[in-house]
């Protein structure tokens, strides 16, 4: 009896546990089919939502998220390779300008240098002139018989070589009008002639004593120009008489623009006239 009363209780549990299993497995049995009909409840209803309303349905929005991140996706990545080459391009240009600045660098080197060389150069010749400079200053010159130093001579020579063509031409512009005056004009002629004459024969000395003074072994001759002689008024006149066609030929070989000498017939009555008015032919000199 007290056995009984023992297994009672583990009786009605075992019943009971058969039961409750089979409920329990009669449940897992409904949900599963539950969520089979809903999976296919709700893929129908997403499809059809798909078709009546495609740009409010579950998949459509995923999709268009799913197109979006993939749209940034490769925008960043463009963004990415154009950063990439911007970068490869950037460094080719730096590149390039390191290349240039290290070219400038070494061109401006160089030129340094050379500005440099020419410097101390130009700072030799510098004082290199002012050594000749001075050693000119103390030269002397055996100058017309005199010792005197160089820059004296040249200064002596050229001054009184001034003077006399400024004499020369004063002269030559005031006897002009009274050489142009028929007969009494051949004296004046003559004058002048001889004083220029004689102007440059003193204008060939002084630049001999120059050369003798600088070049003694290779002067030139002062001879020539002091070897030759003016006519005076007489001849002049004379030369006139005898043959003035033949002197106006022989001008004109030296002379351009004369014009043609043609003799009137008074020609010979007009030198008879000067005949008598330069007898006795009248002595006329340069003033200095």
């Amino acid at each position: 009896m007290l056995w009984r009363l023992v297994k009672l209780p583990f009786s009605v549990l075992m019943v009971l546990s058969k039961g409750m299993l089979a409920l329990l497995f009669v449940l897992a049995l409904v949900l599963t089919a539950l969520v089979v009909i809903n999976d296919s409840v709700s893929a129908s209803l997403s499809g059809l939502a798909d078709a009546i309303l495609p740009d409010l349905s579950v998949r459509a929005r995923q999709e268009r998220l799913l197109a979006a991140e993939t749209e940034r996706a490769d925008s960043e990545a463009r963004r990415a390779d154009a950063a990439v080459a911007a970068s490869a391009d950037l460094k080719e240009r730096n590149a390039g300008l390191m290349q240039n600045n290290d070219a400038l660098t070494a061109t401006n080197t160089a030129l340094k240098q050379q500005g440099d060389t020419l410097t101390q150069a130009n700072a030799a010749l510098t004082a290199e002139n002012k050594s000749l400079q001075a050693q000119a200053a103390k030269a002397v010159v055996n100058y017309q018989g005199r010792t005197i130093p160089a820059a004296e001579a040249v200064a002596e020579a050229t001054r009184r070589m001034a003077d006399r063509l400024a004499a020369g031409a004063t002269r030559g512009i005031a006897a002009a009008p009274g050489e142009a005056v028929p007969f009494f004009g051949i004296p004046v002629i003559a004058a002048a002639g001889a004083q220029s004459l004689q102007d440059d024969c003193a204008a060939l000395h002084d630049l001999h004593g120059l050369d003798v003074a600088f070049n003694p072994d290779t002067a030139l001759s002062e001879n020539g120009v002091c070897e030759l002689a003016m006519p005076d008024a007489a001849a002049l006149w004379s030369a006139v008489r005898a043959d003035a066609p033949g002197l106006w030929q022989k001008l004109a070989a030296r002379f351009d623009g004369l014009p043609q000498l043609a003799l009137p017939d008074w020609w010979r009555a007009m030198l008879n006239l000067g005949d008598g008015l330069l007898t006795p032919m009248p002595q006329v000199s340069a003033k200095p």
